[in-house]
Protein backbone atom coordinates (compact mmCIF):
# COMPACT_ATOMS: atom_id res chain seq x y z
CA UNK A 1 0.00 0.00 0.00
CA UNK A 2 2.83 2.59 0.68
CA UNK A 3 4.36 1.73 -2.47
CA UNK A 4 0.77 2.52 -4.24
CA UNK A 5 0.47 5.05 -2.08
CA UNK A 6 4.27 7.20 -2.79
CA UNK A 7 3.38 5.93 -6.71
CA UNK A 8 0.92 9.16 -6.57
CA UNK A 9 2.40 11.31 -4.02
CA UNK A 10 3.86 14.60 -5.85
CA UNK A 11 5.57 15.66 -2.31
CA UNK A 12 9.29 15.01 -3.26
CA UNK A 13 11.81 17.40 -3.41
CA UNK A 14 14.91 16.55 -5.19
CA UNK A 15 17.83 18.84 -4.01
CA UNK A 16 19.89 19.12 -7.09
CA UNK A 17 22.56 20.95 -4.92
CA UNK A 18 23.55 23.81 -2.61
CA UNK A 19 24.07 23.41 1.43
CA UNK A 20 21.07 21.38 1.84
CA UNK A 21 22.37 17.57 1.09
CA UNK A 22 21.59 16.39 -2.64
CA UNK A 23 19.07 13.83 -3.18
CA UNK A 24 15.87 13.46 -2.44
CA UNK A 25 13.72 14.80 0.47
CA UNK A 26 10.15 14.84 1.44
CA UNK A 27 7.69 18.03 2.38
CA UNK A 28 5.22 17.79 4.75
CA UNK A 29 3.87 20.22 7.09
CA UNK A 30 6.55 22.67 6.47
CA UNK A 31 9.73 21.11 6.36
CA UNK A 32 11.61 19.25 4.49
CA UNK A 33 12.54 15.29 5.55
CA UNK A 34 15.79 14.03 4.41
CA UNK A 35 17.37 10.66 5.20
CA UNK A 36 19.47 12.11 8.12
CA UNK A 37 18.21 15.93 8.26
CA UNK A 38 15.17 17.99 8.41
CA UNK A 39 14.97 21.56 7.45
CA UNK A 40 11.54 23.66 8.88
CA UNK A 41 10.87 26.30 6.13
CA UNK A 42 7.76 28.08 8.03
CA UNK A 43 8.92 31.99 8.51
CA UNK A 44 12.40 30.49 6.92
CA UNK A 45 11.97 31.00 3.40
CA UNK A 46 13.56 34.21 2.52
CA UNK A 47 13.34 34.22 -1.38
CA UNK A 48 12.32 31.51 -4.03
CA UNK A 49 13.31 32.02 -7.78
CA UNK A 50 11.60 30.03 -10.64
CA UNK A 51 14.31 28.55 -12.73
CA UNK A 52 12.51 26.16 -15.21
CA UNK A 53 8.70 25.17 -15.24
CA UNK A 54 7.75 21.94 -17.39
CA UNK A 55 5.07 19.14 -17.64
CA UNK A 56 5.96 15.71 -16.82
CA UNK A 57 4.48 12.58 -18.04
CA UNK A 58 4.85 10.30 -15.12
CA UNK A 59 4.11 6.39 -16.42
CA UNK A 60 3.02 4.66 -13.79
CA UNK A 61 -0.02 7.25 -12.91
CA UNK A 62 -0.92 6.91 -16.82
CA UNK A 63 -0.96 3.30 -16.26
CA UNK A 64 -3.06 3.18 -13.41
CA UNK A 65 -5.46 5.87 -14.62
CA UNK A 66 -5.71 4.23 -17.98
CA UNK A 67 -6.52 1.01 -16.11
CA UNK A 68 -9.19 2.77 -13.71
CA UNK A 69 -10.71 4.60 -17.27
CA UNK A 70 -11.08 0.76 -18.46
CA UNK A 71 -12.43 -0.69 -15.81
CA UNK A 72 -15.65 1.89 -16.03
CA UNK A 73 -15.70 2.92 -19.43
CA UNK A 74 -14.28 -0.16 -21.60
CA UNK A 75 -11.51 0.34 -24.36
CA UNK A 76 -12.61 4.37 -24.58
CA UNK A 77 -11.94 4.66 -21.03
CA UNK A 78 -8.50 3.46 -21.20
CA UNK A 79 -7.22 5.70 -23.75
CA UNK A 80 -8.98 9.07 -22.05
CA UNK A 81 -7.54 7.79 -18.76
CA UNK A 82 -3.76 7.49 -20.18
CA UNK A 83 -4.02 10.78 -21.43
CA UNK A 84 -5.88 12.38 -18.92
CA UNK A 85 -3.72 10.60 -15.75
CA UNK A 86 0.13 11.74 -15.05
CA UNK A 87 0.33 14.92 -15.96
CA UNK A 88 2.14 17.10 -14.02
CA UNK A 89 4.16 20.60 -13.66
CA UNK A 90 7.37 20.31 -12.31
CA UNK A 91 9.59 23.23 -11.62
CA UNK A 92 13.16 24.00 -10.40
CA UNK A 93 13.45 27.00 -8.06
CA UNK A 94 16.35 28.29 -6.01
CA UNK A 95 15.03 28.45 -2.33
CA UNK A 96 17.01 31.02 -0.31
CA UNK A 97 16.50 30.62 3.70
CA UNK A 98 16.93 33.64 6.17
CA UNK A 99 20.22 32.00 7.80
CA UNK A 100 22.07 32.63 4.46
CA UNK A 101 21.42 28.91 3.26
CA UNK A 102 20.72 28.01 -0.16
CA UNK A 103 19.37 25.28 -2.12
CA UNK A 104 18.24 24.84 -6.04
CA UNK A 105 15.87 21.74 -6.35
CA UNK A 106 13.03 20.16 -8.53
CA UNK A 107 9.63 20.09 -6.97
CA UNK A 108 5.87 19.28 -7.98
CA UNK A 109 4.46 22.78 -9.02
CA UNK A 110 1.99 22.36 -5.62
CA UNK A 111 5.27 22.04 -3.66
CA UNK A 112 6.73 24.84 -5.17
CA UNK A 113 3.52 27.42 -4.91
CA UNK A 114 3.36 26.21 -0.51
CA UNK A 115 7.29 26.89 0.08
CA UNK A 116 6.65 30.50 -2.51
CA UNK A 117 3.43 31.34 0.00
CA UNK A 118 5.98 31.05 2.63
CA UNK A 119 8.59 33.25 1.41
CA UNK A 120 5.54 35.98 1.26
CA UNK A 121 5.46 35.38 5.21
CA UNK A 122 7.02 37.47 7.87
Amino acid sequence: MDSFKKMFSNTTVKVLGGDLQAGEWQFATGTLWGAFDQVSLVGEVQKVTLQTEESVKKLPEMAAWGLAGSLVLGPLGLVAGALMGGNKKEVCALCELKDGRKFLATMDSKVYQEILAMSLMK
